[in-house]
Formats: structure tokens, C-alpha cells, sequence
């Protein structure tokens, strides 16, 4: 199975690296108004920043549009800015799989403080496989920041419980450059390893305003908490939104407006469908917690889980932010081995429905009833679903993963995963 993934994995490297190239990055680098991009957005942002700070967040741009980021995520990209935009824009997609990869063999070497037995050859495949699927392909081709939020959650589940000082650094740091890893903190509720972190990190969220004062100014804070609250109940209608308030609000207009793209899909999502995602975010929670109360092997697995979390629960879930879905992915493929057919079979459907970008269309499946469309449509959502609520599975030996170092050596005795 996870050799078949990455055989499909290197074809899939090979058509994503010749389009990034020749359709994205050549193109920029000799006239940046070629085509549009998301990173367009930010560095538009950062040099308009860079003359007058009270114009970092517009009035004008809609829910798609625009720059939304904290306000101290604006400095990475005033760095950027004065580079031109083609030579930016490869700096920051060099910079992003450099990040992915730092990410994958950082979860790697976790799960295997965790008890797991990963061989070379298997970390190679898995390794093949995240950096092929679609998510981290449309993170690099849009210009995103979410490889680099990734390794900032990965960073502090990692090394929270031996390096909290740095772990908390680098989570408040995720956290300013894009909101979503604030979902980690509900790993406090289960794992008392992460409160010192925890703490750190609250106190780091300060220092970097802080240090980030002489470029980025306290009231940008208070525009910024507008664009929140503006955006909020906000989501967009297009099948390259997977979360899960777009997936439900699909169900209400005809296919003509989440398929084609005019960058008129922002809605306003219904109090109903608000309400349900946010009981859905909470009995996720929930259950991850519950798991980890009677079974430490599930420590893991929800950690995981909680990286995940906010692709689906984001107003838009950008096909690019399921790039947080990484070590979910990772954790069930290196533990697929020790479980049954049926089991490893929904776990590779699950990375094959992520293999292919969300918002590729398909004929066949625009023959179909608009319902059962928008669940096609939904695969990376569906998929994500899915892997979360998968459960853990054992790695053999009887340890308490919760106090147990998380870079410790592993102590099972099977044989290596090939």
C-alpha cells in the first residue's frame, strides 16, 4: 500500500514540479503580472504597508481577496517585498518545501519516540507521499504561508515536553503568522506536558508584538480584530473551499455556483450551519480527548488530529490548508501495517482522495446529482473526517506516552515497516 501511494506520488512530483516551474515560477520571474496568485495579495500588502501601516488591512477586499493575516505576519513579507515579486515568490516556495520536509521527518522521528518502527525505505516512501499530494502542491503554486505554519505545530507538539521554551516560541509564532494552531491548545485538556509550553507560548505571543513594534503598530491590532469580525460568519461557496461550512452550504444553491469560479462565491453561511460547525469542532475535541483518557496510544493520533482540525473547521478551508492533514496522514500510514485490511484500505482511499487538488473538476462526476457533486467534490474534507475518526491503532508495548519524553527511543521489538 504505501509503496503503491508513493509510486503515484513521484508522478504526481513530476507533472507538479514541471507546472510549478514553467507555469508559475519562469513566468513571475519575468513579468509579474503574467497571472495571479494569493501571494500577489501579500506582497501588494507588504509594499503598500511599507508607505503608510494604516493601509494594511482594506476595506475593500472581500472574504476571498485580500490580506487577513495577524498583523505580525505582515513583516515576514515586508522582507519579500523588496525582492521582486517572480524572485519572492521562489524564495518563499523554496522556503515551504524546505519546511515540509523539515515537518515530515520531525513527525517521523516522534512517532518513532512513540514506539513506532519506521525503516529507510518507508520514511522515503512516506516522505514521497506528503510532499506529492495535493495540498502541499497548491500551497506552493497559490504562494502560502501553511507549510511554514505546519512546522511551527508540528515544532511544538514535538518538543513540548523537552523543549518548552522553544516549543511555546515557535507556536506563538505560527499563531501570528496564521491563527489556525491556536486549535493546539486544546491538547492542555489532555496533556499536562504541554502546560509549561503552553505558558511560554502566551508569554512569546507578547514579546513579538513587542519586537515587531517599530515595523508593525499597536492600532493595526484593532484593524485587524475588524477583519475578523467582518469575516467571521463569512465562507465561500467554491469546491476549493472543503471546510466543512462550505461543504454544507453547497447543499442550498445549485452546482453552476460552486463549480465555475467569477471570485463572487462569498456568502454569508447561516446561523444553523455556524452552529453546526462549531458543535462539530467541539465533539471532535471531545472525542480526541475521551480516546487519550482510556487509551495513552491515542496521544498521538489526537495530537495529530488537532494539527488537522482547523482545515475543516475554518470558515474557508482552502484546498492549500490541508497541508495541516500532513502528520494525521503520516501517523495512520506508518501504523497501517499492525492493522487489518479494511483498516488500511480507508487509510490509503483517504491519502488518494488527498492526491488530487481540490477544485479539479471532472466530467462524469458533473452528470451526477447536485448533492452527490458536492460530496465528490468534498473528498478532502470527507477524507479528513475520516482520518480522524479512524482509530488508533496499538504499537505494541505497554508505555505511558503522555509522560514519556517525546524524542525518547523506542522500545518495541517488531519488525520495521517496509
Amino acid at each position: 500500500m504505501l509503496w503503491i501511494l508513493a509510486g503515484v506520488a513521484v508522478a504526481l512530483l513530476i507533472y507538479e514540479g514541471w507546472t510549478l516551474a514553467t507555469s508559475v515560477l519562469v513566468p513571475l520571474l519575468g513579468n509579474p503580472r503574467v497571472l495571479q496568485t494569493d501571494f500577489h495579495y501579500y506582497h501588494e500588502a507588504a509594499m503598500r504597508f511599507r508607505g503608510d501601516a494604516s493601509r494594511l488591512y482594506l476595506p475593500t477586499d472581500d472574504v476571498i481577496a485580500g490580506f487577513a493575516y495577524p498583523p505580525p505576519a505582515i513583516a515576514p513579507f515586508v522582507l519579500l517585498s523588496y525582492a521582486p515579486l517572480g524572485m519572492a515568490f521562489l524564495i518563499l516556495t523554496v522556503a515551504s518545501y524546505a519546511a515540509i520536509l523539515a515537518a515530515v521527518w520531525m513527525w517521523l522521528r516522534y512517532l518513532r519516540g512513540h514506539g513506532h518502527e519506521i525503516s529507510a525505505p518507508a520514511t522515503a516512501a512516506v516522505t514521497l507521499i506528503a510532499v506529492g499530494l495535493g495540498p502541499t502542491y497548491m500551497n506552493a503554486i497559490f504562494g502560502q504561508v501553511n507549510a511554514l505554519v505546519l512546522l511551527c505545530a508540528v515544532t511544538f507538539i514535538t518538543w513540548a515536553a523537552v523543549r518548552p521554551i522553544a516549543s511555546g516560541a515557535l507556536l506563538a509564532t505560527g499563531i501570528w503568522l496564521k491563527i489556525y494552531p491556536a486549535a493546539i491548545v486544546a491538547a492542555g485538556i489532555w496533556d499536562r506536558r504541554t502546560w509549561k509550553a503552553l505558558a511560554y507560548a502566551a508569554v512569546a505571543a507578547m514579546v513579538i508584538v513587542i519586537l515587531v513594534l517599530p515595523v508593525v503598530p499597536l492600532d493595526t491590532y484593532a484593524s485587524y480584530l475588524g477583519v475578523l469580525g467582518a469575516r467571521s460568519d463569512k465562507t465561500a461557496l467554491h469546491i476549493s473551499n472543503q471546510s466543512l461550512i462550505a461543504f454544507l452550504e453547497r447543499f442550498f444553491v445549485d452546482p453552476e455556483r460552486f463549480l465555475n469560479w467569477t471570485g463572487e462565491q462569498a456568502i454569508t453561511a447561516s446561523a444553523a450551519v455556524r452552529a453546526v460547525n462549531v458543535m462539530a469542532a467541539a465533539a471532535a475535541i471531545a472525542l480526541l480527548w475521551a480516546r487519550v483518557k482510556t487509551n495513552a496510544d491515542a496521544a498521538v493520533h489526537s495530537a495529530a488530529a488537532l494539527i488537522a482540525l482547523p482545515a475543516l473547521i475554518a470558515p474557508l478551508g482552502w484546498g492549500h490548508t490541508f497541508v495541516f492533514v500532513l502528520p494525521l496522514a503520516i501517523t495512520l500510514l506508518v501504523s497501517a501495517r499492525q492493522s487489518g485490511l479494511v483498516f488500511q484500505l480507508v487509510v490509503a482511499a483517504c491519502v488518494a482522495a488527498l492526491m488530487i487538488p481540490a477544485g479539479r473538476r471532472f466530467s462524469l462526476i458533473e452528470q451526477w446529482p447536485a448533492w452527490a457533486q458536492n460530496l465528490a467534490y468534498s473528498r478532502y474534507l470527507i477524507a479528513t473526517m475520516l482520518l480522524i475518526a479512524l482509530p488508533p491503532q496499538a504499537v505494541g508495548g505497554e508505555r505511558d506516552f503522555l509522560n514519556s519524553p517525546s524524542d525518547s527511543p523506542a522500545s518495541s521489538t517488531r519488525p520495521p515497516m517496509v
